[in-house]
């Protein structure tokens, strides 16, 4: 196992991580599920957090058929997200400005894989006013392959001019874990929506309840 002090380079995921956007698109799903009588569609909702939109439109419509309208509701959702955010503005999980400062100010090199898309990777971004903060940012329409597949967090990686092996990704899924751990990474886990299992605890090197204990992490480490 790679020691802490080896690692260069730090690579966020979004959507859970930075965001507390996860729980308003399952919200918006679980009202929809409700209102359309769709059986259980929040809970497989929640089986592609992680998953880009293409993916989680063929996990959904192998769930519900081929003519199930995955697009319909998705503009929905997006438009009732949206409105959220217009109102309340972006919902910034605990520790995430406050991490990605300690690491500005000690010069490390900061990126974002995430598999929401890129020009909406942006918008959330520069909305939070903490675009500047990531020296290379990945979507998933960047990408043939999304999470649990490895390729997202490779090709960070090479933009960033740093070989896996001394990168940590932070993830709060499990289909995120996987990606990183098959790039050869450091992955530092903080569960949001859904509690890790113990296949997934044994590729982290870490489980954290917040940001905040994964920056006292690395300030202790690093």
């Amino acid at each position: 196992m790679l020691k802490i002090n080896d690692i260069k380079a730090v690579v966020f995921d979004m959507d859970g991580i930075i965001f507390d956007t996860e729980r308003m698109y399952l919200e918006a799903w679980k009202f929809i599920g409700k209102r359309d009588n769709i059986a259980d569609v929040d809970q497989s909702a929640r089986s592609c957090i992680g998953l880009s939109v293409v993916d989680s439109v063929a996990l959904m419509k192998a769930k519900y058929g081929q003519d199930f309208s995955i697009e319909k509701y998705h503009n929905e959702i997006e438009t009732m997200v949206k409105e959220q955010i217009k109102n309340n503005g972006m919902p910034i999980k605990s520790g995430a400005v406050e991490i990605l400062e300690y690491l500005n100010n000690i010069g490390f090199t900061v990126g974002l894989a995430s598999s929401t898309k890129y020009d909406k990777i942006i918008s959330h971004l520069e909305r939070a006013g903490i675009r500047e903060y990531f020296s290379v940012i990945m979507g998933g329409d960047m990408i043939s392959h999304s999470k649990p597949n490895p390729e997202i967090y490779i090709k960070a990686c090479e933009k960033l001019g740093v070989a896996p092996c001394n990168t940590i990704a932070i993830e709060d899924s499990q289909n995120g874990i996987r990606s990183a751990f098959g790039a050869d990474m450091m992955p530092l886990m903080v569960p949001d929506l859904i509690e890790p299992t113990d296949e997934i605890l044994a590729m982290t090197c870490g489980k954290f309840e917040n940001l905040f204990e994964v920056m006292q992490f690395l300030k202790e480490n690093i």
